[in-house]
């Protein structure tokens, strides 16, 4: 049978176990589950009655690694929440004390079953992949899909619990297909600070920001393109979210923005859609099993249950009771996910006897003025009184913990004051069982999470015990912990994957460094946190984020009495992420007072490897800024402090500076003319960049020395290292490099005369550049790409690019490229029109200007050569030849290039007209 693939399944009671796809299904519904869970399942359901030991479940489920029992019970627990197992005489799965465990369901083997490889599971959009329980709410679904495409901007109002994001997430999925997948969800509910709202949203589309108004930065970024952003759990963060929707709205006329809130953001375009409770049978009705499940409360009260118990039936003797549940819960469909929680402990008739007995628990508030967590306090101090005296302790320990967590961070946090390890174990499997937490588990390891109306409950319970400052440093230590120890696994993995463990880690560092800098926070904890943070908010593009923390980090360094060599060092690698920051911003004024500080931090520490980074950030800073003999100067001294330092330690710094060092005194020596001294250091800088086994490392010193091949016009050299960049940088998808990769070759060709090929690459790579925010890495190229417009006749987007170029040049001190945009500009003025010859004359004898004052001989020889040949075409013969033999005097004798030899040429040109008029 074509296209098709035999698949082994067992069934027991409702569920389906397919042993080849690894899938769990219950009534055609997958369950999920993670991959160790279901191979304990798989292992035990294949081997029905046998007593499996422990020690062989771990041997063969963790085979490559050593893991404790209390994984297993921890796994154990995940399937029996899944099979809700154990209630209402449901078994599936028996621990057989001392012995192991055993398979003790009915298992029916079901043989010849096929199914199509093409039937997958698709992810649509950037929608998050969860199970959705959909009941009762068609007609809601409809109204706000039609409200949100006629309308565009529209809010989900309502109550904690009332299932706001359950309809967020259905009308994005349905409106997928409409957006082509550019459907994109941002939980805000895990953010303490509004300024990173718009932070947050970039993000989840994949962009980074980097100016100070990031709201109309994001909309700028977006205006052109066709996509629904839903904005969930806004009311905290209300005003940030008001104003970034309301300008989405208004600025854009493809974007679609869909929130949810306690209370409407009160902005122009809002379409407010209060969503209804589930209705509820009404008291009176005729109580029987039918007349009640005719109404979604009840269905979902029934549906909730039997996930927990299994296959459940609905009598007429019960129905009266689930009907009062359903009433006295106001149809809230989270509290009576809670209340269906209890019956496996209760039972439906003692669930509400204790409701009737609680009355606090019947006041349930649904106004949005009211807080999430207060509308449900009551349901989860029910919840809370039915924990054992462990389970009550790790669950309000783990309150810090703001999105996923391992069983790791429960250990650490949870295991002082009193509690050990194995009980640790168990009142994490007992909290999945009863829904306080919610769990994820994948191939690796178990995630767990508090939802955010438990976890402001468990917050409070924290609190109320006086644990909150104690548990909060246990929590800060082990996000340290987690950042420092995972940091070389996490470098070493492809970029996808580096993002995506960053991005795991985001939540609970934000919520560490919340804690750290208030007001009973720790100085040595912050700093620590900040400093170890850094790769973290780097690799998500939120440096932005990251450097309004290092700011006070070094301020309190910086304000104690002594400082120890570990606070010293925790400082410059402060600054030198600063110094990264600055850099990218082309902030170079701020980047070279960052680099003056970073060097007096070194002198005091005296590692000749920090003083190596500090002496390379004061060459960079001065290479942006145009000093060249300046930066040579500390390129030297960087290299000299590098020969002599461990070279043992480049884990520690942001960047290679030995590399760095190499490539920038390549540079250094190629503006001030000397290619033959600049073509040794590039060589060097590329097998450095090899040594180093970084590929970014490597791309960025191709980059920085490509330019050397270039202007001696080694064609073949600069293709080889071209080609070598591409596939790197595609290899390790590292895309901003690999768009410069795509303007290096625009250039390559564009040099050789090939300008309707090489324009457009040009181009490509700037549009990339910019989309990823790294517009400020095709300043190398921009001049090329001007002079090809000049040369496709298109002279007014060539002047434009070139202003706009130098006015960000000038705007931060960074006035590297400022003689070759001054004699582009000349040379498009020169090809558009002979009326534009005097300012083009002014634009060269500015370029000569900036490359005196730079020491930029390279680019002083260029415009002259330029200025001659336009004087040369008015016959001002002795004024070209002045301007151009004076540059050539002062070039050392022996300098080869080609354009030296040019420049001799049209030297020799003009002496012998001079000589002719005389």
């Amino acid at each position: 049978m074509h296209g098709a693939v035999v698949h082994r399944k067992l069934r027991f009671g409702p569920f389906e176990l397919s042993i080849g796809e690894r899938m769990l299904r219950r009534d055609g519904q997958v369950l999920p589950l993670g991959g160790r869970a279901l191979d304990i399942l798989i292992y035990l359901a294949d081997r029905p009655g046998e007593v499996i030991a422990k020690q062989e479940l771990l041997d063969h489920v963790w085979s490559d690694v050593t893991v404790e029992e209390g994984s297993l019970r921890v796994h154990i627990a995940a399937i029996r929440k899944a099979l809700a197992d154990g209630q209402f005489g449901n078994r599936y799965i028996a621990n057989i004390k001392g012995r192991g465990y055993s398979f003790v369901g009915t298992v029916v083997p079901l043989i010849g079953n096929t199914e199509s490889r093409n039937d997958k599971f698709r992810h649509q959009g950037r929608l998050p992949v969860r199970p959705i329980m959909l009941i009762g709410r068609e007609t809601a679904i409809s109204k706000v899909s039609d409200k949100l495409r006629d309308e565009r901007f529209v809010t989900l109002l309502g109550p904690g619990g009332i299932g706001k994001t359950t309809i967020a997430l259905a009308v994005g999925r349905a409106a997928a297909e409409k957006f082509g997948e550019e459907v994109y969800f941002v939980d805000l509910e895990c953010l303490t600070d509004p300024r990173h709202v718009a932070g947050a949203v970039a993000t989840s589309l994949g962009v980074a920001l980097k100016s100070t108004d990031p709201c109309r930065e994001l909309v700028n970024l977006v205006r052109s393109r066709k996509l629904l952003i839903i904005l969930d759990s806004c009311e905290h963060v209300i005003e940030a979210v008001a104003s970034l929707a309301e300008q989405l709205y208004r600025q854009t006329e493809e974007i679609h923005v869909l929130t949810t809130s306690r209370e409407s953001l009160n902005v122009q375009g809002e379409h407010c859609y209060r969503v209804p409770p589930l209705d509820c049978p009404p008291d009176g009705l005729e109580q029987t099993a039918n007349a009640v499940l005719r109404y979604p409360s009840a269905q979902l009260f029934v549906r909730r249950v039997a996930a927990r118990t299994g296959s459940v039936v609905l009598t007429d003797e019960e129905a009266p009771f689930v009907a009062e549940i359903c009433r006295k819960l106001d149809g809230i469909p989270l509290a009576i996910e809670l209340a269906a929680g209890q019956v496996a402990a209760l039972g439906i008739k003692n669930t509400v006897a204790r409701l009737m007995s609680r009355p606090e628990l019947l006041r349930l508030s649904h106004r949005t003025a009211v807080p999430r967590h207060r509308t449900l306090k009551a349901t989860l101090d029910w919840s809370y009184d039915l924990l054992s005296d462990a389970e009550r302790i790790v669950f309000r320990r783990i309150a810090p913990f703001s999105g996923h967590f391992a069983i790791e961070g429960a250990l650490y946090v949870a295991g002082e004051l009193g509690i050990g390890t194995g009980e640790i174990y168990d009142a994490i499997a007992g909290l999945v069982e009863k829904s306080l937490i919610t769990t994820q588990i994948d191939e690796t390891q178990a995630q767990y999470r508090l939802l955010d109306t438990t976890r402001a409950y468990a917050l409070e319970k924290l609190e109320e015990h006086g644990e909150f400052d104690p548990i909060s440093l246990r929590h800060a230590e082990y996000v340290i912990q987690q950042l420092e120890s995972k940091k070389e696994m996490i470098s070493a993995q492809p970029r996808a994957e580096r993002f995506a463990a960053y991005s795991s880690q985001l939540s609970s560092v934000r919520s560490a460094l919340e804690w750290s800098f208030g007001s009973h926070g720790n100085d040595e904890i912050a700093t620590r946190l900040v400093t170890a943070s850094i790769r973290l908010f780097m690799e998500l593009a939120l440096l932005i984020e990251w450097q309004v923390w290092a700011e006070p980090a070094i301020a309190r360094l910086e304000a104690q009495p002594t400082n120890t060599r570990q606070d010293l060092a925790r400082e410059l690698r402060l600054l030198s992420g600063l110094f990264l920051y600055s850099s990218w911003t082309a902030d170079i004024y701020r980047a070279l007072d960052i680099a003056e500080r970073s060097q007096k931090v070194a002198l005091k520490i005296q590692n000749p490897d920090d003083m190596a980074l500090a002496e390379t950030m004061l060459g960079a800073a001065n290479h942006l800024a145009g000093n060249h003999l300046v930066a040579q100067k500390h390129f030297e001294a960087g290299l000299r402090h590098s020969a002599s330092g461990s070279r043992l330690r480049d884990e520690n710094y942001l960047f290679h500076h030995t590399t760095l060092s190499l490539a920038g005194m390549a540079r250094s020596l190629l503006y001030r003319g000397l290619l033959d001294q600049s073509l040794d250091y590039a060589r060097l800088a590329v097998e450095e960049g090899e040594k180093s086994g970084n590929p970014t490392t490597l791309c960025r010193s191709l980059i920085l020395i490509l330019p050397v091949y270039l202007e001696l016009e080694d064609w073949q050299r600069s293709e080889q290292h071209v080609t070598q960049l591409s596939n790197l940088s595609a290899l390790h998808g590292l895309k901003p490099l690999h768009a410069i990769a795509t303007g290096m070759r625009g250039r390559w060709l564009l040099l050789q005369n090939n300008v309707r090929d090489g324009v457009p690459l040009l181009k490509r790579a700037a549009e990339e550049l910019e989309a990823e925010r790294h517009e400020m890495l095709n300043m190398d190229f921009v001049s090329d790409l001007g002079a090809g417009l000049a040369a496709s006749g298109h002279h007014q987007e060539a002047l434009t690019l070139v202003a706009d170029a130098l006015d960000v040049q000038k705007r931060g001190g960074k006035f590297l490229f400022a003689p070759a945009l001054m004699r582009v500009k000349g040379l498009i003025l020169v090809s558009r029109s002979h009326e534009d010859y005097p300012e083009a004359e002014t634009s060269f004898l500015s370029a000569i200007d900036w490359a005196k004052r730079q020491s930029a001989t390279l680019f002083e020889l260029k415009a002259a050569m330029d200025l001659a040949e336009l004087l040369l075409k008015q016959r001002r013969v002795p004024e070209a030849y002045k301007y151009l033999s004076a540059v050539l005097d002062r070039i050392p004798a022996g300098t080869v290039s080609p354009d030296h030899k040019r420049a001799l040429q049209i030297v020799n040109r003009l002496h012998s007209g001079i000589k002719a008029v005389g």
